[in-house]
């Protein structure tokens, strides 16, 4: 397989709310992260004809601080994307890939970014636009952040704005 890979009408679309590929792509908290993380590594090896899709969190998890009473702290910071090995995916006229997903009472415009793990690509989708509301823009803020109804649109802008991305992409 490491040499010739499989060949496939099409490529195996791999959805999850996190991706640990590495530190300097701080979208993961654990093992869900890890497991996806190593799924794309493996299809990377393996010439498999594979895509992630992702979100792409502003504020991936947490990080861990412990006082001197032995309490554990949480703190955010914001990602620049400048900084991540990330760059956007733009249409056939240059502009930066916005794909539209519906959310009750509203649409909402999501950006596609992507990255490489080795020979596969992860696309991650960004909902921190100028052109969203205040609220609709925090939806990919944070990994695992917000309320219940935070929780249901992540995973709708992850599963229709993922499977829209695809197919603007090819």
């Amino acid at each position: 397989y490491a040499q010739q890979g499989i060949q496939m009408p099409g490529p195996v679309a791999y959805f999850s709310m996190e991706f640990g590929i590495h530190e300097s792509l701080g979208i993961y908290s654990g093992g869900l992260g890890v497991l996806a993380g190593d799924h794309c590594k493996a299809a990377s090896d393996m010439l498999l004809p594979f895509v992630g899709v992702g979100l792409l969190y502003r504020q991936g998890y947490f990080y861990q601080a412990i006082d001197a009473e032995g309490n554990q702290h949480a703190q955010y910071f914001d990602s620049d994307f400048d900084d991540m090995p990330v760059t956007p995916v733009t249409d056939e006229h240059g502009h930066d890939l916005r794909i539209p997903v519906e959310l009750p009472g509203r649409t909402i415009k999501v950006k596609v970014w992507q990255a490489r793990v080795g020979h596969v690509t992860l696309y991650l989708l960004d909902t921190f636009l100028e052109e969203n509301g205040e609220r609709d823009r925090d939806i990919a803020h944070r990994l695992y952040g917000g309320d219940r109804t935070t929780r249901l649109e992540q995973e709708i802008v992850l599963g229709i704005g993922g499977v829209r991305a695809l197919a603007a992409v090819g």
